[in-house]
């Protein structure tokens, strides 16, 4: 009957001018993103074997994720068992679409103004029990109020370089949802392989989808099943948003349909190395290349239903780069959908509603943030989880911090610098990323951290707090079977 990877400390209240009073013993809540609002209270809610529910038919996903949650600790559902799990939506417009509320005592009571919002209570309930079931269960009294700082909380996966299979997208989809990430942003396209099919370019996943970066794995997602994948995300919480890389990073595309490349341009095979900046489409055959863009962008958006749409636009140094990115985004605005760009596009006459993805640390976002531009902050010395958990590493890059990007450099972002941003992501490319167990622990425990920047205001972030809370839910990690990082910082060992 303890509580998860109970970590304990003691300290006295004394009042000015009174007697000492008994010390009080308080536990470290293990909850990660930290909660904007939570009270402790004295006294534990202790139960065993059975519960009963009831639960508001208008939140299916949390409903689902509560039966997960008890289904794995064997809780059985009876009607006359205490204590009573109460899963209610509320009138409640403080909370929007993802906060909520939840209240221990002789009950659990999880509240919320959306299914979303439910969702979240449940995970956080999730975090407070145990990894694996038990005989006995003890949870403590408790009040939480929680609202996330940013609506954008997300992590970018390049599975263009070196292909992620499905079953690992849906995976990173449930580990995500447990720390309350809610985009995840799949970098379909680059020079060394083509991963959504498009119907009206078959060559694209014939030849581009055969190839990928030296040592990776190659392969596509049919649309057929990246519906799947948004349906199985949307009921997690997790928003998906898909990005064709444009007009750079394309050898891909070029390999397998000549035609995109200008004339006396000669590379046109599939492309296996790490170099980047070479490739483009022919910004100078409009007739060509804009009729591409919008036939692939169509595809895409009939495939993926977020409002956001990411055209790329990094990398690039090409006398016409400002008109393509005014006419892609163009295309996307006329589409219904709101477009993103990294940084660079900032140049383009676009709609200020177009989000900028900020990567370069030394880039200067003033203009664009002046102009209102909203802004996700990844800065690469930041938020670039392909680089090492510390120094030297192998197989990592260091281009952008010779020092590796470890958890204390990501907690240690201060996001208030920049008034526009919406939200924060964490970057995974995947050239020295080649199977699931190099994702995992590139990704993990790192992505706790963007969790709580993401989720947390600044005034409740504390770097020990976080370190113990983190170290608490290990055996969370575990069984989800991720293979983290076992990072000293958290007491970890192999």
């Amino acid at each position: 009957m303890k509580f998860p990877a109970l970590l304990v400390y003691a300290f006295t209240l004394a009042a000015l001018g009174c007697a000492h009073r008994p010390a009080v013993v308080r536990t470290v809540i293990p909850l990660v993103p930290q909660p904007q609002e939570l009270q402790q209270h004295s006294g534990d809610l202790t139960f065993a074997g059975k519960v009963s529910i009831e639960a508001d038919t208008a939140a299916p996903n949390a409903r689902r994720a509560l039966d997960d949650v008890l289904g794995a600790l064997q809780l059985a559902n009876d009607d006359a068992a205490k204590p009573r799990i109460h899963l209610q939506r509320i009138d409640d417009a403080a909370l929007g679409a993802e906060g909520y509320r939840i209240a221990i005592d002789d009950a659990i009571r999880l509240s919320a103004a959306t299914d979303t919002g439910l969702f979240y209570a449940v995970q956080s309930l999730r975090q407070l029990l145990p990894a694996q079931a038990q005989a006995h269960y003890r949870l403590p009294q408790l009040t939480i109020t929680d609202v996330p700082r940013y609506r954008w909380r997300g992590v970018s996966l390049d599975v263009a370089r070196s292909f992620l299979p499905l079953s690992y997208l849906e995976k990173t989809i449930d580990r995500m949802a447990l720390f309350k990430l809610n985009r995840l942003h799949l970098h379909l396209t680059d020079d060394q392989g083509w991963r959504i099919e498009i119907k009206h370019y078959p060559k694209l996943t014939e030849v581009a989808g055969a190839s990928a970066v030296k040592g990776g794995r190659a392969g596509y997602y049919t649309q057929d099943q990246l519906r799947g994948l948004v349906a199985y995300a949307q009921a997690r919480g997790v928003t998906i948003v898909p990005e064709i890389d444009m007009p750079g990073h394309v050898q891909a595309a070029l390999a397998a349909y000549n035609e995109l490349a200008c004339e006396g341009v000669t590379n046109l095979s599939t492309y296996e190395g790490t170099e980047v900046g070479f490739s483009v489409l022919c910004l100078d055959k409009p007739d060509t290349v804009y009729p591409f863009v919008e036939n692939v962008l169509k595809e895409v958006l009939a495939v993926f239903p977020s409002k956001k749409i990411h055209i790329g636009g990094d990398e690039i140094k090409h006398p016409r780069y400002a008109e393509f990115v005014t006419r892609a985004a163009a295309i996307v605005d006329g589409m219904g959908r709101t477009p993103i760009a990294w940084e660079e596009a900032s140049v383009g006459d676009t709609k200020p509603d177009m989000l900028l993805q900020l990567w370069n640390d030394g880039y200067d976002i003033a203009p664009a943030v002046a102009k209102g531009h909203p802004l996700i902050l990844s800065p690469c010395s930041y938020f670039y989880i392909d680089h090492g958990n510390y120094a030297g590493q192998p197989n990592t890059y260091d281009w952008c911090r010779k020092e590796g990007v470890p958890l204390p450099r990501i907690y240690a972002f201060d996001p208030t610098k920049f008034p526009t941003a919406v939200g924060i992501e964490g970057a995974l490319w995947s050239e020295l990323v080649h199977d699931n167990a190099a994702a995992d622990n590139r990704l993990w425990p790192r992505l706790a951290a963007v969790a709580e920047l993401g989720w947390t205001t600044t005034a409740r972030r504390d770097y020990l707090g976080f370190t113990r809370r983190l170290a608490a839910l290990r055996p969370h990690l575990d069984a989800l079977g991720i293979g983290y990082y076992a990072d000293p910082e958290l007491g970890w060992s192999e």
